[in-house]
């Protein structure tokens, strides 16, 4: 992710450009009122008319009051209160008064006069104590030009805050997005995706949040798939180990019974004992087994090495057993010796498995065919051989072929059993390393 793309780095850039745009706005806005009300002012005669008006009404002051020129507090009262710049009272131009000074005397030597502007609007004001010049300086266009220049700024302020929390809109929406989708998969929603949009924090976030997703409904439906086929093996296994117990029961309760005719038919009773019990032994082996292989916990592979050098000693001890036992074994491992990634101790016990069914189930009369396989980017071995035609002695629940197939998915490989009619074949491939 780019920095220049956070969070961090675009609240910065909107801050700065609403706080810029702002600023150039309140700056040429007010530049313009101030032209506008300067011409307004300027066309209108607005300053004497405004002058004129605050005379008149200080005159009212002063005759409802009846005030003299030496009453120097009222008048500068009502010169505060009405926030006048100046006024000043003279009399055959001698100044008598300014607010400027309003408690000192302010008079020429010897009454002398002083400058009189005669050019500044004037007005004759009449006092207790005779007539008096009055002469008002008030700057109302500057009351105006901060009345506007304060509604300029509140107005830029609140552009800014409206420009920044529009901007800040998209992030706040998404985040609330994410949270809804994050309390849907609380709730137990894996199939909702996750919204990943943009490429900041809260992308990253949203993608991992999306990952964890896919995990945990693959985990989800592993744990199904398992739950699922251990109650299937739990009900196949106790269909298959009733019936061999069954008959079991019954060759036993002949044999206590001595329901028999002769030593002779005692002997094969208890060899149909013997059968039964080891077809249980055999069952609750594979049992054993496949709740060893899922029980373990992930494997670590060992490092790669030729199919000969893994498949060797085991293959040996494989053919040797068989053999032993009568069958005939032909070996075509073809010619290419490829590298593979295996857990050797998997390999054994996959190939024990194999060795204990075909023994248990395969028809001694057929030799057993041990091939190499190629099949795109994956090889292995494929391993063949014709059944008993004894179908009561053949395994239902394939508890066995489960095992192998588990163990292959721990190191990454894959298993495909395959029977037409008597003939069943085991095709064991691993992934070539390149």
């Amino acid at each position: 992710m780019n920095k220049r793309d956070g969070i961090t780095a675009q609240f910065i850039r909107l801050l700065v450009f609403a706080g810029l745009g702002s600023l150039l706005l309140f700056a040429t806005s007010r530049l313009a009122f101030r032209f506008a009300l300067t011409a307004y002012v300027d066309q209108t005669n607005f300053i004497q008319r405004e002058t004129a008006r605050q005379l008149e009404e200080f005159q009212t002051f002063v005759t409802e009051e009846n005030l003299s020129s030496k009453d120097v507090r009222p008048i500068t009262d009502w010169v505060q209160k009405h926030n006048l710049t100046l006024l000043e009272l003279y009399r055959d131009h001698v100044l008598v008064y300014s607010s400027f000074a309003p408690g000192r005397e302010i008079k020429g030597e010897q009454d002398q006069r002083v400058p009189f502007y005669d050019w500044q609007p004037y007005a004759t004001i009449h006092f207790a104590d005779g007539d008096f010049e009055a002469l008002l300086y008030c700057n109302t266009i500057r009351t105006y030009e901060l009345l506007g220049t304060t509604v300029l700024l509140i107005f830029c302020l609140g552009l800014f805050l409206a420009v920044f929390l529009l901007g800040c809109r998209r992030i706040v929406r998404y985040i609330c997005l994410l949270s809804d989708e994050i309390q849907a998969m609380e709730g137990g929603d894996l199939d909702h995706s996750i919204t990943v949009q943009g490429s900041d924090e809260l992308t990253t976030l949203a993608s991992c949040l999306d990952s964890m997703r896919l995990t945990l409904r693959r985990q989800h439906q592993q744990e199904a798939e398992t739950s699922a086929k251990v109650k299937n093996l739990i009900t196949q296994m106790s269909h298959d180990l009733r019936t061999p117990l069954t008959t079991l029961l019954l060759y036993t309760e002949i044999v206590r019974c001595h329901k028999y005719q002769d030593e002779q038919q005692l002997q094969d009773y208890l060899a149909k004992i013997d059968r039964k019990a080891r077809q249980i032994k055999h069952l609750s082996d594979n049992l054993f087994e496949y709740a060893l292989v899922t029980r373990d916990s992930p494997v670590m592979l060992d490092q790669p090495a030729s199919l000969s050098q893994i498949f060797e000693g085991p293959l040996a001890e494989m053919v040797d057993q068989l053999q032993q036992h009568g069958f005939i074994c032909t070996l075509n491992l073809g010619s290419e010796d490829l590298s593979l990634t295996v857990y050797e101790p998997y390999i054994r016990r996959i190939l024990d498995n194999i060795t204990s069914n075909i023994l248990k189930y395969a028809d001694p009369a057929h030799p057993v065919s041990v091939t190499f396989v190629r099949e795109e980017d994956d090889a292995g071995l494929a391993f063949a051989n014709v059944t008993l035609s004894d179908t009561d002695s053949v395994e239902s629940t394939k508890v066995g072929l489960v095992s192998i197939q588990t163990m292959m998915e721990k190191m990454h490989a894959d298993s495909r059993a395959e029977s037409d009619g008597r003939r069943f074949c085991i095709t064991l491939l691993f992934p070539v390393n390149s």
